[in-house]
Order: structure tokens, then sequence, then C-alpha cells
């Protein structure tokens, strides 16, 4: 996939480069805020009828935008696919299209779906409750994910463990200062991504419910692929396939980041071991508050800002993971080059004491440190504790 992602790096930032110059041009000063507000005219009445919280109204037109842009870009190109063969032009066009300027749609595409993962009772209300489906069973296949991967794996799993060893997908055992430990963690999320170590884990637990619905989800995503394969092998690799591998790096990528981190004094302590990034440039739904979303997963995402605010003094006290004025793909780029300096120089010590190499040095103590087994307090949790469970229900 490498050179095909290439290409749409490429266009996807000079995209967004192109679109950045004309909004900021002074000829559309007035559009910056009117454009918006003339959206949320729109959306926020929408919501008041249509959702079980109006406050998600900014979810609106994203789902239409996304829901009905891209399926129709799809059999587009399967028609221009079957009346004139591969084109080269028509892949980029598609890809690019369905990333958006600097990967914008990707991301509120994915951002969407994990929201939906984690409404238990969806997002509609009842004269709508047909598009509480909306994301994981027709808009995310699109984009890679098979259908009830957020609400079973991501929510029964990971956030019924938070990244301890019995979590799927963890990183705990492995050393985050070495490339080597990301090629080693990347087959591990891959078997979470296609839903396979999911399937196994709820399996070896007998959680038969999760299983039957992790399993319809991979049976209806790997049965249109294997319908499109049967139609058209390069179709199918290139158009159907390409974004479960580009959602499953780039995905793989982010969860590696977000629990990087972990304090050796204190392992279970998620003020250090989810990240937190302030005036984030890729802050999409307020997902860059990441501690909030495992240590209150209650609160709305609009109140994220004012809970962290609410709750600083606890964040300095245990010199929290916190970042500001970056986004993840550069602190992957710093973590990746071993650029400590450029990790520590937008690490944030709330309590302002760290010169510049303590803060080096915490930084790279917490990714050196590791857990065997027994997982971060010494008792691994395989069957979850009861109070866990419960909180997590909660």
């Amino acid at each position: 996939m490498g050179p095909l992602f290439a290409v749409l790096i490429g266009v996807n930032l000079t995209w967004y480069r192109v679109c950045m110059f004309i909004w900021h041009h002074h000829y559309f000063a007035g559009c910056k805020k009117a454009v918006p507000e003339l959206v949320r005219s729109v959306s926020r009445p929408l919501g008041r009828l249509m959702l079980q919280d109006p406050r998600n109204h900014p979810y609106l037109p994203w789902f239409a935008l996304l829901s009905i842009m891209i399926p129709a870009l799809f059999f587009w190109a399967m028609w221009r696919y079957h009346h004139f063969g591969f084109e080269f032009s028509t892949l980029v066009i598609y890809h690019v299209l369905r990333g958006g300027p600097r990967f914008r749609f990707f991301g509120h595409a994915h951002t969407l779906v994990h929201k939906e993962g984690h409404c238990h009772v969806g997002h509609f209300v009842k004269p709508f409750r047909i598009l509480n489906y909306l994301c994981e069973w027709w808009m995310a296949p699109f984009f890679g994910v098979v259908p009830n991967s957020y609400s079973v794996g991501h929510m029964k799993i990971h956030h019924r463990w938070h990244n301890d060893v019995d979590d799927v997908h963890t990183n705990l055992d492995l050393d985050r200062t070495k490339i080597s430990s990301f090629f080693i963690y990347v087959p591990r999320f891959t078997l979470y991504w296609m839903g396979i170590s999911v399937v196994a884990l709820l399996a070896k637990r007998r959680e038969w419910q999760l299983v039957q619905q992790a399993l319809l989800g991979m049976v209806a995503y790997y049965g249109v692929a294997l319908a499109l394969f049967m139609w058209s092998p390069v179709f199918c690799l290139l158009f159907w396939i390409f974004p479960h591998v580009e959602g499953m790096v780039l995905l793989c990528a982010i969860s590696y980041l977000w629990h990087a981190f972990v304090e050796e004094s204190d392992p279970g302590n998620q003020y250090v071991n989810s990240v937190t990034i302030l005036d984030g440039k890729d802050n999409v739904f307020n997902e860059d508050y990441h501690v909030v979303h495992h240590h209150s997963p209650s609160t709305h995402w609009t109140d994220a800002p004012v809970h962290f605010e609410a709750n600083k003094a606890k964040y300095a006290e245990v010199t929290a993971t916190i970042f500001r004025d970056t986004e993840e793909g550069k602190l992957l780029q710093q973590l990746f080059e071993n650029d400590w300096d450029g990790l520590a120089e937008s690490f944030v010590d709330l309590t302002g004491k760290l010169n510049h190499e303590e803060k080096k040095a915490l930084l790279l103590r917490r990714l050196k440190f590791t857990v065997g087994q027994a997982g971060r307090d010494g008792k691994r949790l395989e069957w979850g504790s009861l109070a866990t469970i419960r909180n997590y229900d909660d």
C-alpha cells in the first residue's frame, strides 16, 4: 500500500494547504463565521428533532456528507471499472476524496464510528432509530472498519482493561522507545482490527452473545470482500481491502501512541497512561482529551475541556501525560525518530517545576517501563474484576 499511500499523502496535504490559503484570504474573511454558523443553523434544529442528545448536532453534517458522498464515489468507481477497466486516475480520485484534505474525512469517519460504538442507546430517537446503524454498518466499511468492531471489541475489551495485558492490543509489554516494538505491535493490532483476537478472547470467556455480534460484523465485511474478489480481484484489493489496511495501520499507530506512557511507581494511573493534547491540530470532537475518554466515559465530549479544567490539580499532582500545540502524527514522528527533545518541548508540566532535561528523562522512563503477564498491578485480570465490569457498565 506504500506507493499509493505516498501519492495520497502528497495530494491530500497539498489540497489542504490550498484550502487554507483560500480560507484565510481577506476576500473570505466574512465566511469564517458565516459558513460554520449557517451549518449550525441547520444542524441545531435537526439535532433537537432527531438526536437523543441535541449536543451531538455537529455530527449530522458529517453523517450526511460521508454516508452519501463516499458510497456514491465507490459505486461510481465500480461503474468506471466495469466499463473501462482499471484506471489509475479513478483510483486516486476515489481515495483522495475519501480521505479529504489532510485526511479530514478519514478522521471524522473513524471518530464518528468510535462515538457510535460508545453510544449504547444509539444517537437517534425512535422515528429515526434505523440511522443508529448508519456508521458501523453503512459508512464505516468504506473506511475499512468491520461492523460491530467498536461496539464489541473496543468497548468490551479495550475499555474493560484499559490497555492492561488482557487487552488484545496492549503495548504494555513492549519498550516503546524502540521502533522494533511497533512492528511487533502491528500484527497484534491487525488481529484485533480484523476481529480475530476479539472473537478468540470473548470465546475463551464464554461471552457468546458478544462473539455472535463480532462474527456477524466479520461475515458481513469479509463477505462483501469475497463477492468483490470473485467479481474482480484487482478492484477488491484496491478499493475495498486498501481502506481496510489503511485504517488498520493508521489506527494502529494512534492506539500505540495514546497509551505509550506508563508511570513505574503507579502503573494504573490513567492520568499518565492516556495522552492529553491541548490546543491540538487534529482535535476531532475533543478526542484529544483521551484521559477523560477513559477515566470519565460518561462525560459528554463537549464537556471534556471543562472536565479537564475541573480536575487540573489531579493532572498536576501526578505530572500527567500532556502535550500542547501538536498532533498525533507529529508525536508519532518524534517517537519513532527518538526525538526526545521534540517530545519534551511540547510536553506540559502543569506544576512548572521540571526543566527540559527532566521532562525528557520523565518521558523516556515512562516509555521504557514494561509489564509482564501479571499485568500493571501484579494480578492478571484475565476474567475481569466485577468492580471493573460494573464501572464500565455504569
